[in-house]
């Protein structure tokens, strides 16, 4: 009888650990006999972990979206506090999200963009005052005049933005307006965007300060090369309201250190 027992306590000894293990040999044995019955051995599986420096790994997700949907790239788990994205695909899925990791994960870059606010110049302007207008602005007027069929402008304020990818700019400009912005991280060197730029007309009315919102887009601004907005019509004021945008990235100069 007491060898029976020893036998019967080993034996659910055995039950257990084939319960505990019982899963994952299930899961391995089915993958094993598919796989050889099919096309061979299983394909390789390589685990990266990847934790950035300079970028939000929510940004880096958002670029690698296109190669995790691939069926060669298995899993990708996201560790926001530890800024890391863990992948689990074949060697050559793998290698190629790491090329795209480092290309994106570098430090941000410091970006200086023009910013000039322009309006309609009125009937009276056109008729023989000059309009307030760099010669800049004026260089670019034949494509004013064919996008919104005005030819003469009044220039209501014009500023240098000095910021960085990934920061929000707020700027309360000439006439009362107020531009705010995101300068999203550029995914190559030629272009910028500005997310979720927003011009508002800005009153005080009893005391209290009001605010009415002209305009709400986002616009991807090459480098280098003017970009012109409208923003269709104040209609406090019954003039068209435009915005020139003029981006580059910030080289050491005269008067600008990097930070």
């Amino acid at each position: 009888m007491r060898f029976g027992s020893h036998r019967l306590r080993a034996a659910s000894r055995t039950s257990v650990l084939a319960l505990a293990f019982g899963f994952s040999l299930g899961v391995a044995a089915v993958a094993g006999s598919g796989a050889l019955s099919a096309a061979g051995p299983p394909p390789q599986t390589v685990v990266k972990v990847f934790t950035l420096k300079y970028r939000k790994v929510e940004d880096a997700l958002a670029r690698l979206r296109p190669f995790l949907s691939d069926p060669g790239a298995v899993s990708a788990v996201l560790e926001t506090n530890l800024n890391s994205l863990t992948v689990r695909g074949t060697p050559a899925r793998v290698e190629r999200i790491a090329r795209e990791v480092a290309a994106f994960d570098v430090p941000l870059r410091p970006i200086d963009i023009v910013v000039t606010l322009l309006k309609s110049a009125g009937e009276k302007t056109r008729g023989g005052e000059k309009a307030d207008v760099s010669e800049e602005i004026r260089g670019i007027g034949e494509r004013l005049k064919k996008l919104f069929n005005v030819t003469d402008f009044t220039r209501l304020d014009s500023v240098v933005v000095q910021g960085i990818e990934g920061q929000r700019i707020a700027y309360v400009m000439g006439g009362g307006y107020r531009l705010e912005f995101l300068v999203d991280p550029a995914r190559d060197g030629t272009q910028v965007q500005l997310r979720d730029l927003s011009l508002e007309r800005v009153r005080h009315e009893a005391g209290r300060e009001v605010r009415g919102e002209i305009v709400r887009t986002s616009i991807n601004v090459n480098l280098g090369q003017p970009y012109i907005l409208g923003v269709g019509r104040d209609e406090s004021v019954g003039d068209k309201l435009f915005i020139v945008f003029f981006a580059n990235w910030r080289r050491p100069g005269p008067g600008i250190s990097r930070n």
